[in-house]
């Protein structure tokens, strides 16, 4: 064993120390203020199954930026000009070299078959939010949302032009970007499906809107059928929480809830789930699912498995990580308060409503983390680069 040092008695070298535990104990305390812990749930409240092992939001890593434009006039062209700007309806080989190029970067629009229908108008929306850094109120306002002009062309064709994962890491992961109303599943950091999506409703100051309708269901809330189908008048709010889950169950094929269709869905927080909608406009518009198309809906089943992550960033600008477990619980149906009436049907559907209360089979797995960063890597400022992240 080495000596022991003998005590300085010069109290200069103290001032390191007590710095350096003064700014833990701040450290400690901001992100206690910040993150929060997890367990603000009310006590009645149904609850998901949270780890607590905790997990604190990774930094953005170097190089990785929002999208920006990554061809200034100083720059030759990437590819062959366009002839024509394009849009919905637009035919040929031009039509044929935008979608072999949206599906090289990972987005959906469908077979390269040189005609510009939904599906390449959907990847071409989710294109141009991203590479705008475009929230869905700017992007919904436009004018040119389909419009594909050469400018547009030359930002797909750059060969440096790359969409990174935020939260990058091996295995299979999925990142949901209400404020662009985009999605997409990362491999292995790799991008293999961006699509535009439609979330929960929003009212006029941003919130989740209320809806009240009438409901049909032929299973309790725990899935036991009942004699003859009942009709419920509820109402809840519209609500896609932002945090971080784990897929927990799907079905096959058309779903019927008692709140609308929904096609082969993957459930991630009770009964809100990534399914396939006839209708996936550009503004929020859902009843807290995320919508994709149908066509999509065909695709997305066999990318993901149970337990992979779901990280949803939110519309208030918090990190998945930020929110604690109240705040990402949904919006559970209630009786209508102005409701008359309850009625039998022989209109038959299949379980729950995707806002209805949960089970203790379904519960997800929902990552709340015990501790949170201090700080959020600040949004950065556009600027020309070569790597491209959402």
């Amino acid at each position: 064993m080495s000596p022991r040092r003998p005590r300085s008695t010069d109290t200069n070298a103290w001032f390191p120390a007590i710095a350096a535990g003064l700014v833990l104990a701040l450290v400690v305390g901001i992100g206690i203020f910040v993150g929060g812990n997890g367990t603000d749930v009310d006590a009645d409240a149904p609850t998901t199954d949270a780890t607590t092992a905790g997990e604190a939001i990774p930094e953005t890593p170097e190089g990785i930026v929002n999208p920006v434009t990554t061809t200034t006039a100083d720059q030759p062209p990437s590819a062959a000009p366009l002839a024509a700007p394009l849009s919905l309806g637009s035919a040929g080989d031009d039509v044929r070299r935008v979608q072999e190029r949206l599906t090289e970067l990972g987005f959906q629009p469908g077979p390269a078959d040189g005609q510009f229908g939904a599906g390449t108008q959907q990847a071409v929306w989710a294109f141009k939010k991203l590479i705008g850094t475009l929230q869905w109120e700017d992007f919904a306002a436009r004018n040119d949302q389909t419009i594909v002009t050469e400018e547009v062309w030359q930002q797909m064709a750059d060969p440096n032009v790359r969409f990174l994962p935020r939260r990058p890491g091996s295995g299979t992961h999925v990142e949901v970007y209400l404020p662009q109303q985009v999605m997409a599943v990362f491999r292995d950091d790799e991008p293999i499906f961006i699509a535009h999506i439609s979330s929960g409703e929003l009212d006029s100051d941003g919130k989740p809107a209320t809806f009240c309708e009438t409901a049909t269901y032929d299973t309790d809330e725990y899935g036991s059928p009942y004699p003859e189908p009942v009709t419920k008048q509820v109402c809840a709010e519209s609500k896609s929480p932002g945090g971080v889950f784990k897929f927990n169950r799907s079905y096959d094929g058309q779903r019927v809830s008692p709140l609308g269709g929904m096609k082969n869905p993957w459930y991630f927080n009770y009964g809100i789930a990534i399914h396939g909608a006839q209708n996936v406009p550009t503004q929020p518009a859902s009843h807290g699912c995320i919508r994709i198309s149908n066509s999509l809906a065909d695709v997305f089943p066999d990318l993901v498995e149970r337990g992979n992550r779901v990280y949803v960033w939110g519309h208030d600008g918090k990190e998945p990580e930020q929110y604690s477990e109240r705040e990402s619980l949904p919006s559970f149906n209630r009786p209508d308060p102005n409701a008359t009436t309850t009625t039998s049907t022989t209109t038959t559907t299949t379980p729950p409503s995707t806002t209805a209360a949960p089970t203790t089979t379904t519960a997800p797995t929902k990552v709340t983390p015990t501790t949170v960063a201090t700080t959020t890597p600040p949004t950065p400022t556009a600027t020309t680069t070569t790597t491209i992240a959402p």
